[in-house]
């Protein structure tokens, strides 16, 4: 005798045996279909919640996925009378140490690192080296544009990317209005130059993503060297289109217009926590310190930043009441960076202890073709740029990287490969909702975000699609 079923039956029993936690053979490959569903279920309710700025990032990352866990528990025993509820604190005290273990030393090398770029920022160290560039060179339409990017590769030596927009366009600005330059280029090549100078040891970007790694005793320097072939491509080609561009304005630059030095130069201003008289040391032991980032590698990264901003405090600024207050001042720049970096670790140690990551790979290769699944990272990387549109840096970092860096391992592909090709997600720099200081770029430019926008889109495509390219063809992007 023949039974027939509808979908709608077959459906109820997959999601009752998925709720009790049964492993069911899609496509071969034994899936426990309720863990990898809570998994998705929970990256997108995050995802969601911090697009529509629902909630804050800390409690999406402190609260969501306890939740999540408490579930997962229930579902891996597959009922509640199976669940010992006195051993549940244990066990999620294990997961919130193994998830904070992962991202402590990059939060501390974050505390630390930070406020020093900040300081030698106060010291005028980088106004310097921007103002040594200005006395040497002719201004003209393309030489604007190149100026542009070299300044803000210069600013987000700092890693803030509030501090790029707030020197760099204001700086620039003039120069765009009074030689006819189209002042949508300036917001568009301040952005690109702030991909290209994310990858520093230092940088809150790389932070997040060495924390993916920790555990595997990879490294924000480590990321750093593998991704610095991809950043100097970028650099050639951005200063390629700095130039097209440049030339292409030239044809609206109006006849006889000259600028001296000087009128370039009284744009900086010197405040009390200006130290001309130490630039040269402050130049000097920046790079001695990251000269130790690369070369001694068993020193902790975080102590060499903490050892750089005590003594970069006491030569610059001897007073202990000025210290103080200058840190108190940096401390306001961490916050929520520093404690989401941190909190981040709750994500990825619940999702990975409660097996629900390991569910949620294991669904995608019963559900991605084989010949496609070693690629798949390349993929995402070629589209980040429409992705980061419906993701936010925390979302792209903690939810999606982590997932296809388990996934590409299944297929032989070093976390480290996946991290540099997934790394730049261009698309951050037309989304105000992953970068929402862009509005700050656009107001001071006289834009609007709209025009930004239509501006960058395609041509942020376009540059993402060729550096994942070069990344492939010189093996960067490959196991």
């Amino acid at each position: 005798m023949k039974y027939e079923y509808s979908s709608t039956f077959v459906s109820l029993v997959i999601l009752r045996r998925a709720s009790r936690g049964e492993e069911l053979s899609i496509g071969g490959v034994y899936v426990n279909l309720g863990l990898a569903l809570l998994g998705f279920a929970t990256m997108i309710v995050i995802t969601v919640v911090l697009l529509k700025n629902k909630v804050s990032t800390l409690l999406a990352f402190t609260v969501f996925p306890l939740v999540a866990g408490l579930i997962a528990v229930y579902v891996a025993a597959g009922s509640f009378t199976a669940v010992d509820i006195t051993s549940l604190p244990g066990t999620f005290g294990t997961w919130l140490k193994d998830g904070f273990s992962k991202t402590t030393s990059i939060s501390l090398m974050m505390l630390f690192s930070l406020p020093y770029f900040m300081m030698v920022a106060d010291t005028g160290m980088f106004d310097d080296i921007v103002k040594f560039l200005m006395r040497r060179i002719k201004v003209s339409a393309p030489v604007i544009c190149v100026l542009t990017v070299i300044v803000a590769c210069i600013c987000e030596l700092d890693g803030s990317i509030t501090s790029v927009f707030l020197i760099t366009v204001p700086l620039m600005l003039p120069l765009y209005e009074k030689f006819g330059v189209d002042k949508k280029i300036l917001p568009f090549l301040t952005c690109v130059a702030i991909l290209i100078m994310c990858n520093t040891p230092w940088n809150p970007k790389i932070l997040r993503a060495a924390s993916l790694v920790a555990d595997q005793g990879i490294t924000g320097t480590d990321l750093f060297i593998k991704i610095v072939p991809i950043q100097i491509f970028m650099f050639v080609l951005v200063i390629g289109i700095a130039l097209y561009f440049g030339a292409k304005e030239r044809k609206n630059q109006k006849e006889g217009i000259e600028i001296s030095n000087e009128e370039l130069l009284a744009q900086f201003k010197d405040t009390e926590l200006t130290r001309h008289n130490r630039f040269a040391f402050n130049l000097l032991f920046t790079a001695f310190l990251v000269f130790c980032l690369i070369a001694f590698s068993s020193i902790p990264q975080y102590y060499v930043f903490a050892f750089g901003l005590v003594i970069g405090l006491q030569v610059n600024y001897r007073d202990l009441k000025q210290q103080n207050k200058l840190l108190k001042k940096y401390a306001s720049s961490l916050f929520p960076v520093l404690p989401a970096v941190l909190l981040s670790g709750v994500v990825v140690g619940v999702m990975q202890d409660s097996g629900m990551l390991d569910a949620m790979v294991q669904l995608l290769m019963a559900l991605v073709p084989s010949v496609m699944g070693p690629y798949l990272y390349l993929i995402i990387a070629l589209c980040s740029t429409p992705l980061m549109l419906v993701f936010t840096n925390d979302t792209w970092f903690y939810a999606l990287m982590p997932l296809i860096i388990a996934f590409s391992a299944q297929y032989g592909v070093p976390a480290q490969v996946v991290i540099a090709a997934l790394y730049m997600n261009f698309g951050s720099m037309v989304s105000v909702v992953a970068q929402p200081q862009l509005y700050i770029a656009t107001d001071l430019t006289g834009i609007t975000i709209d025009e930004h926008i239509k501006f960058s889109f395609l041509k942020l495509w376009a540059i993402n699609v060729v550096v994942v390219l070069f990344g492939i063809v010189t093996g960067v992007f490959m196991p």
